[in-house]
């Protein structure tokens, strides 16, 4: 069977039209074998992890092995660290004013040689209008940076 030539107009509609593409598609065999490994991984964690406490005891271990390690008081941000920094309104609170906090705590961390090397602010985090903020910040080493550049397409957040 010939296949129909397309017409100027659908040639044009194709070039100016936006195409979603499926992340799936975009996947190397390399990427796509990782994502097969790490989603079996998952299913054996959920498998062991039958109540809360379980899927929260099996969460620390995993965090452990990792190299997390828990904060405790006086451990401090040195000179060289890098660092994300997250600002969260609480619903009643400015983007003026999550800006301007943001800015202090930048000005703040540089002052002290300590590098913010990703960050969001804004409403992130679900909060019903309270007045106030919400302030994270993490020390982050070169797998973090990598794995937070990572391009990322879901419903709820989408990142290039």
């Amino acid at each position: 069977m010939e296949e129909k030539q397309k017409t100027p107009g659908e040639l044009r509609r194709e070039a100016l039209l936006y195409q979603p593409k499926n992340g799936y598609d975009r996947l190397t065999a390399e990427d796509e074998a990782a994502m097969k490994s790490y989603c079996e991984d998952y299913k054996k964690f959920l498998d062991a992890g039958k109540t809360e406490r379980e899927c929260v005891d099996r969460a620390v271990a995993l965090a452990e092995a990792a190299g997390f390690r828990e904060y405790k008081r006086g451990m401090d941000l040195k000179a060289g660290d890098k660092t994300f920094v997250m600002i969260n309104g609480c619903g009643a609170t400015t983007m003026m004013e999550m800006l301007v906090l943001f800015k202090d705590t930048v000005e703040f961390l540089k002052a002290r040689d300590i590098e913010v090397v990703s960050s969001m602010v804004g409403e992130i985090l679900t909060v019903q209008e309270a007045g106030g903020f919400q302030m994270n910040i993490a020390k982050w080493d070169e797998e973090f940076i990598r794995l937070w550049n990572t391009p990322c397409h879901t419903p709820a957040y989408s990142k290039e």
